[in-house]
């Protein structure tokens, strides 16, 4: 009888635990962020200038964030004002100002909201804010303040992707570390973090992490926000503790409207000024994905190597991890601080504000100038969308250039030369590629029209008689470059010396010379340049054979011209 009593109940439990595991779907959804037409084009033609400068893992990255991503969130109600929010992470919304959020239901039926806004994030916590419309009513989930220590049994809810699709999944573990402190996850910040052993996939982030409570109306309580789970090491995932959620709640605003103030863009842009004299990372929350979109393609490459060495590895880091514009993001975050922490800044005034367009004006002062700058309000956040001393199509700093070079280029030019008497204007062509950009080396082939002189005997007279001879030049050059940056251009002194063979029919023989001058070049893809180069160049022509012909002048010297394109 004990036996039979004891089976009833455990059947009991299973049948309530799968009750209210069902019951879970209703209040956990997937979140599809949709990206605006300007990022899609952005994330289209960076993918295919990658892939046609040679860079095609990075390219399929951008290639498929662009096709769409999705993660995971959970209903959850303000016990103050009642507002209905879908809680998920800051990076599953990234880039996106509004969110489908979709409910699929265990009779295999969905329900879905379209188009709801992200109404807040975390500046430093890996969490956002979506509000669902109005009239909405589902269930939602309760966070509990319960403390949780080693060992305590845990769930993990969320729809993580199954062939590119969102699956459910209801994992279980353990807490492995209550208090895991891990700054590189939280921005710095003091926050232990909830280790845990229960199953977190891709497009699991966003989602719950639960414990059961009967007193909950789901039959499971929140404790924490699975965020990041270790690739080096099996069964290590962490979750953001529920007091985040709190803490967001009390400090931020969910309503954009109430921050279209002059005070508020004042509060941010002051805020920039000193997040700008700690690190990238403090200046990351004021960075809009605006500004990231401005980023073109052909600079993408003058940002990473403009960026400083941490944050360059925190940019391949996000490439890896599937977060490409969050990785961009780092890169003008860090430009952002070193230009606005590197010179006597203050902050003076809003010059502007549109309530309607959300879009503001901070003009900031250094010494007598003026520095504009452009706010727009994005994802409830007043964030930095351009500034007038750092152009986002121009990142690289004006001076000498470190990142200047290029693969092969060719030119086509002329040598008009100072002594005609002995020498014809020459033509050639020349193939050139850059050595950590102040070296460089060249082959060029010329065709040089020489004139000679020859002595005949006419009778007993001996007369000397001028021939001009066709000869094909071919010369190696190696040199050294400067390259400074103005602007958008480049100025790029050079000096180089070369050698090398010239044939001809009656003559050939070697040469050897330098040259001079200085190359104009234009950047417009990742080493892609246009040229236009003046210079000196002379030359010593010494034949192998000259008791037949003998030049007029052994010294080619003159003005070079050419115009060429790297590619």
């Amino acid at each position: 009888m004990k036996k039979r009593t004891l089976l009833f109940l455990s059947i009991l439990a299973t049948i309530s635990f799968t009750s209210t595991a069902e019951n879970l779907r209703e209040s956990i959804a997937i979140v599809r962020p949709n990206f605006s037409e300007s990022t899609q084009t952005f994330l289209t033609d960076f993918s295919k200038s990658l892939r046609k400068d040679g860079f095609y893992a990075a390219a399929d990255i951008l290639q498929n964030y662009g096709k769409g991503s999705f993660g995971t969130g959970f209903a959850y109600r303000d016990k103050r004002d009642g507002r209905l929010y879908i809680i998920t992470n800051r990076h599953v919304v990234e880039q996106a100002e509004t969110v489908d959020v979709e409910f699929s239901l265990p009779d295999n039926s969905s329900k879905t909201f379209a188009t709801c806004p992200v109404v807040g994030v975390h500046d430093d916590f890996d969490v956002a804010f979506i509000a669902l419309p109005e009239e909405v009513n589902i269930p939602t989930l309760d966070i509990t303040d319960k403390s949780i220590t080693d060992g305590t049994p845990v769930f993990s809810a969320g729809f993580p992707a199954l062939g590119d699709k969102p699956s459910w999944q209801l994992g279980q573990g353990i807490v492995s570390n209550a208090s895991a402190q891990i700054k590189s996850l939280t921005n710095g910040k003091e926050l232990p973090l909830v280790q845990h052993t229960a199953q977190v996939d891709a497009g699991s982030s966003g989602g719950p992490l639960l414990i059961r409570d009967e007193n909950a109306a789901a039959g499971f309580a929140v404790v924490g926000i699975n965020t990041w789970k270790a690739s080096d090491r099996e069964n290590t995932n962490f979750a953001i503790p529920v007091h985040a959620i709190d803490d967001f709640l009390k400090n931020y605003s969910t309503d954009p409207q109430s921050l279209l103030t002059r005070t508020e863009v004042t509060n941010r842009a002051s805020a920039m000024l000193k997040a700008a004299q700690s690190s990238y990372q403090a200046v990351m929350p004021f960075v809009s994905y605006r500004y990231v979109s401005n980023i073109s393609a052909n600079t993408f490459y003058d940002l990473v190597n403009a960026a400083s060495d941490a944050a360059t590895d925190a940019m391949k880091s996000c490439f890896e991890q599937g977060q490409p514009l969050e990785g961009i993001r780092i890169g003008l975050s860090d430009i952002i601080c070193r230009q606005f922490s590197g010179r006597n800044y203050t902050f003076s005034t809003v010059a502007a504000l549109d309530s309607i367009g959300r879009t503001a004006e901070a003009i900031y002062t250094t010494g007598n100038k003026n520095i504009s700058t452009r706010w727009i309000m994005e994802q409830g956040r007043w964030r930095l969308s351009a500034a007038e001393n750092i152009k986002a199509s121009r990142i690289e700093p004006n001076g000498i250039s470190k990142s200047y070079g290029f693969g092969t280029s060719i030119y086509i030019g002329l040598v008009y030369p100072f002594n005609n008497d002995a020498f014809d204007m020459s033509y050639n062509i020349a193939f050139k590629r850059t050595i950590l950009t102040f070296m460089t080396y060249e082959v060029t082939a010329s065709l040089l029209k020489v004139k000679t002189e020859k002595t005949e005997w006419e009778g007993a007279n001996e007369i000397v008689k001028p021939h001009s001879h066709n000869v094909f030049d071919l010369d190696l050059n190696i040199g050294g470059q400067l390259p400074v940056k103005c602007g958008p251009i480049y100025l790029v002194p050079y000096a180089k010396i070369l050698g090398g063979l010239y044939f001809g029919s009656d003559l050939t023989g070697i040469d050897y010379g330098f040259g001079t001058g200085v190359e104009i070049a234009y950047k417009f893809g990742y080493q892609n340049y246009v040229f236009a180069n003046i210079g000196y160049i002379g030359k010593r022509m010494k034949p192998f054979d000259d008791e037949e012909f003998r030049l007029k002048s052994k010294t080619l010297s003159g003005l070079a011209f050419s115009i060429g394109i790297s590619f």
